[in-house]
This record gives structure tokens, C-alpha cells and sequence, in this order.
């Protein structure tokens, strides 16, 4: 009971956190003088680090079981730190030092607390606590957002994001402090097993997992310029997308924490109303229902995801499970980022992208998932069986492929190579002879 009230507690802090910081950064590198076209490569680079890094800390897991307390709080503090010189510098090659360092810090962190929590409860616990935070968090945030608005307005426009961006960071710090009081004993003692048990398993649920990931971070990056720019909605209905959409998963949250896993087919099967009726509505105040409604659900289908992590835990292993988690966050995000700004004006190709991505992790799931599988549980294992061995299959053949076509370009090259030579030696030689 202390160690959840701590998580809380730790997450609502830095519910206001984030919104100080991390939901202004664009709008206070908008105001320094950055283009669109360097914040978003920033984005993107430093997603592809949180990216590369996730994938070290899974083949070498080891690097996260050692002393583990330490790492935790320094990598926790990090994040929060470095965006202190982010705010007091126009520096670019600061500003992006600082913002790489803080994501991987975040993604560490992100890693230390799974771990955490997979390690100290059982699949009920797991539920009771992700429900709590994410409940705490959204509620905060929306307290922090409110926060950031009037702070915005009635500080001195040189000094205001100095002063949000340090405020953030030292209420942030305070998630740091609250963290240090947990019982971390448990996260000492984590084993890592050989292998994991049930692969294809493990495929199946990261499978989905990830594309719904994918849809909703692609449709958090288009939805309110679509608004402003083709419905020709005010700023305040654009606005309101976001805090209806928290709202309504802090309800999200406790409707889905005690529910069977088998009712979370409903939060799956309504998440694609959200792109189409996004598409089809043409009053943008609507969108705000549209809004609330895909955060209840989108809230369900995210937690399947975790739940369904909590409950193999025995077989995935607590630490491969509370790095996997991470790194399809980190994949998601760079998945959706680079195909949002190159469609960033085909609204239509992105919506109907959505709804792909949104389709395909509800066939995953109904089909290769057996606690949520649509048909029986023996045919949902070999579906997942099939589904597993044939992308293992493909990826096989796919490196082969590249191997040997790789070897025979540098063939070809060294053979052009030797040609050239020998045309330059003829020459040499003609020209001796013609002396």
C-alpha cells in the first residue's frame, strides 16, 4: 500500500512537470527562432538515440540489473535536469545536447519504473497501481497545462520560459525526491532467464501493442493542425481536443482497471470509430466529444497492452518485459513522427493510415491474442504459432538476401576496379609505345 501511494505520488508530480516543460517545448522553440523542419529532425534523432538505446538495454540486459538504485534516481533526476539549459540557452547545439541526453535519461527511467512495478506486485496489483498513475497523471497534467496557460500570460515574455521551464524542472525534481523513499529491494533480486518462454507469444503481444502505439502517436500529431487548417476550427477547440481527451481517460482509467481481459475487446473493437468519425464530422466542436470518446477507449486498448505484459511476466521475464515496454514506446513514436511530416498536408492518407494501423492491432489481437482472441484459445496460440515463425521466417531471408547482395556489389566493385586498372595500364603502355 506505501510503495503505490509512492508511484502516485511520483507520477502526479510529474503530471505538472511535463506539462511545464515537455508540452511547450515547441511553442518555446517556435519563439527563439527554430523552423519546423529542425525541431521536428530533433524529435526525430533524438527518438532514433531512445530507440537505439532501448535495443542495447534489451540484448544486454545486464546493464540495467546492476545497481539498480543508483541508476534509477540519477537517470529519474536527468530527465528533469536537463531541461534547465534548454531554458536558458538559444544555443542549438546546447538545446540539442540537452534534449538528447533528457530522452535517453527518460528512457532508462521508463525501463526502472516498469521494472519497479513488475517486480513488486502481482498481475492484480499491476492493474490496481497502472490504473492509479495513469488516473493521478492526467489529472495533474490538466492542473499543469491550466498552470502553464496563465503563467504564459502574465510573466514578462523575455523571461517567462526561464522561469515555467525551471519551475517544471524543480517541481519535477520533487517526483525525484518521492521516488528515493520506494522500496526498490525486489528490483535487486531480479533474475534474467536464458530465453524467453512462449516467443510467439511475446511476438503477438508486442505486434499489437506496437501498431496501436503507432496509430495513436500518428493521430496525436495531425488531429488539431486538421482542425485549424481544413475545418478551420478557433485555437480554443484545438485546444480543447487535448484536455477532453485527458479528462476523459482519468474515467478511462478506473472503468478499465478491474475489468476481465476478455471485455477489453469492446475498448479495441471502438478505438477505430475514433479516425473515422474524426474524418466524416465536419463541426469541429464535435471533435471534442470525438476527443473524450477516444480517450476512454484509447485508455482500454493501451492497457491491454500492459496487462497482458503483467500477466506473462513469469514467462516474458520482469526485466525483458519492462524494457520491451519502453522500446515499442520509443519505436512507436519514430514510426509516426517521420510519416506525419511527410504527409503532413494529406490529411486524407493519414486518417486512412490510422485506421490501418488501428485494424491490424484488432485482428492481432483477436486472432493471435487467447485471452481477447475472437476464436477458441487453441487456434488463437497456433495463429500466433504461424504468425511468429513466418515473420522469423521473412526476417531470415531478408538478411540472407541482403548478405549475398551486398557480397556481390562488392564484387562487382573490385571486378570494375581491376577493369579501370588494367585500361589505365594499356593506356600507359600504348602511350610507351607510341613514343
Amino acid at each position: 500500500m506505501r510503495l503505490k501511494f509512492i508511484l502516485t505520488l511520483e507520477i502526479a508530480f510529474a503530471g505538472i512537470y511535463l506539462a511545464l516543460t515537455r508540452s511547450l517545448l515547441v511553442i518555446y522553440l517556435t519563439s527563439i527562432g527554430f523552423t519546423v523542419g529542425y525541431i521536428s529532425a530533433m524529435v526525430v534523432a533524438s527518438s532514433i538515440t531512445s530507440l537505439i538505446l532501448s535495443i542495447i538495454l534489451y540484448k544486454f540486459p545486464k546493464l540495467i540489473a546492476e545497481r539498480v538504485r543508483m541508476k534509477f534516481i540519477l537517470a529519474h533526476a536527468g530527465e528533469r535536469i536537463f531541461w534547465i539549459p534548454i531554458a536558458l540557452t538559444s544555443d542549438i547545439y546546447v538545446i540539442t545536447l540537452s534534449y538528447t541526453i533528457l530522452s535517453m535519461s527518460s528512457t532508462v527511467l521508463g525501463v526502472f519504473m516498469n521494472l519497479l512495478i513488475y517486480s513488486s506486485f502481482d498481475e492484480i496489483g499491476i492493474r490496481d497501481v497502472t490504473a492509479k498513475r495513469t488516473a493521478a497523471y492526467n489529472l495533474t497534467n490538466v492542473i499543469g497545462l491550466i498552470l502553464s496557460i496563465f503563467l504564459l500570460a502574465i510573466l514578462p515574455s523575455e523571461i517567462k520560459f526561464q522561469i515555467i521551464f525551471i519551475m517544471g524542472s524543480l517541481i519535477g525534481l520533487l517526483s525525484t525526491a518521492t521516488i528515493t523513499f520506494a522500496d526498490m529491494s525486489k528490483m535487486e533480486k531480479i533474475e534474467i532467464p536464458p530465453a524467453i518462454e512462449r516467443p510467439e507469444q511475446f511476438f503477438s503481444i508486442s505486434s499489437f501493442l506496437l501498431a496501436f502505439l503507432t496509430s495513436t502517436n500518428l493521430l496525436g500529431i495531425f488531429w488539431q493542425p486538421y482542425l485549424m487548417n481544413v475545418l478551420n476550427a478557433p485555437d480554443y477547440v484545438a485546444a480543447a481536443i487535448n484536455f477532453a481527451g485527458t479528462f476523459a481517460s482519468i474515467l478511462g482509467s478506473a472503468l478499465w482497471a478491474k475489468r476481465s481481459l476478455r471485455t477489453f475487446r469492446i475498448a479495441l473493437a471502438s478505438s477505430i470509430i475514433t479516425p473515422i468519425a474524426a474524418i466524416l464530422i465536419p463541426i469541429p466542436s464535435a471533435h471534442i466529444g470525438v476527443s473524450a470518446f477516444n480517450g476512454i477507449v484509447g485508455t482500454g486498448a493501451a492497457f491491454l497492452g500492459n496487462f497482458l505484459f503483467a500477466r506473462y511476466l513469469s514467462r516474458f521475464g520482469v526485466l525483458r518485459s519492462s524494457i520491451i515496454m519502453v522500446l515499442l514506446s520509443n519505436l512507436s513514436q519514430l514510426l509516426a513522427t517521420p510519416f506525419g511530416i511527410l504527409f503532413s498536408q494529406n490529411y486524407m492518407i493519414l486518417f486512412i493510415s490510422v485506421l490501418l494501423l488501428m485494424v491490424s492491432s484488432n485482428f492481432l489481437a483477436l486472432l493471435t491474442i487467447p485471452e481477447v482472441a475472437m476464436v477458441p484459445a487453441h487456434a488463437a496460440r497456433t495463429y500466433s504459432y504461424l504468425l511468429y515463425t513466418t515473420s522469423l521466417m521473412g526476417y531470415s531471408l531478408i538478411v540472407e538476401t541482403t548478405a549475398e547482395a551486398i557480397t556481390l556489389t562488392l564484387r562487382l566493385l573490385a571486378l570494375a576496379f581491376i577493369l579501370i586498372i588494367l585500361y589505365i595500364l594499356y593506356r600507359f603502355v600504348w602511350f610507351l609505345a607510341t613514343i
